[in-house]
């Protein structure tokens, strides 16, 4: 049976500004709100490279069969109130106080999709705590892995993409919240500022995504601390909403035409 990493979230507090919640098998990462994901930025819109398209089948699953570069993986949704070190966790926040997803639902197998478009709703809440915990309270998203080994033991590797230009997908709408569009490694992994981004910066904005068709190249790939991105590293690329000092919300998106960039 194919099937994807299992999500385990162990969640580390670097700061009051920057946080990352580690995982050794699905990580998510956190830290602080940004200005409005229709903002623009480096990466565009468009770009004339030629694109691989990463297809899904009905549970969500890319084969490396069904693509030339290889790539192999199983959509997944994640969030902080999910894990080992949940935000609920023992005299953590209620329930009330975390991210929720609502699509696909728990009970769901793999995550269904009708022709590849990915969709996924929830909402996520004002951090609280003085310093703000960040740390267990850093949002929801989705992610795709790109090199997993595949079969009941399924395990998360790292693909190679120093090759290739970049990523392109479409979204329908932009999350209220916002949204960075993220690709963790096994070094972001062990640190505790985060996953590498698009459009990342100390402040921790969030990416200059657009509704429609979005363009994200290497070179505008950062790690908000000034880690240096590494694309021959790559575990996963994720759609994370995060969490900020100001508000709650909720959101709902979808992405589709997924593809690598030659």
């Amino acid at each position: 049976m194919k099937n994807g990493s299992t999500v385990i979230l162990l969640a580390l507090c670097a700061s009051t500004l920057a946080v990352a919640a580690c995982s050794s098998d699905t990580p998510a990462k956190s830290g602080t709100g940004g200005s409005s994901g229709s903002q623009t930025g480096t990466g565009g819109s468009s770009s004339s490279a030629v694109g691989v398209a990463l297809t899904p089948d009905m549970t969500g699953w890319v084969d490396k069969a069904s693509n030339t570069l290889g790539v192999q993986g199983a959509w997944y949704t994640y969030s902080d109130a999910t894990g080992v070190a949940s935000c609920t966790g023992t005299g953590k926040h209620m329930a009330s106080e975390c991210s929720m997803i609502t699509m696909p639902p728990a009970s769901a197998t793999g995550f269904p999709n009708t022709g590849g478009v990915m969709c996924t709703a929830g909402s996520v809440e004002m951090v609280i705590g003085t310093p703000p915990d960040y740390s267990n309270m850093w949002g929801a998203g989705i992610g795709l892995d790109l090199a997993s080994s595949g079969g009941a033991l399924s395990t998360k590797g790292e693909f190679d993409a120093s090759k290739l230009k970049g990523i392109s997908f479409d979204i329908d709408t932009v999350p209220g919240p916002g949204l960075r569009v993220e690709f963790p490694s096994a070094a972001t992994d062990a640190g505790t500022a985060g996953g590498d981004y698009w459009g990342a910066t100390a402040s921790y904005p969030n990416s200059p995504v657009m509704k429609g068709t979005n363009t994200v190249l290497w070179s505008a790939i950062a790690g908000p601390m000034g880690h240096m991105f590494t694309p021959a590293h790559i575990e996963s690329i994720q759609f994370h909403v995060p969490t900020t000092l100001s508000a709650g919300g909720s959101y709902s998106f979808c992405i589709s035409n997924l593809k690598m960039l030659m």
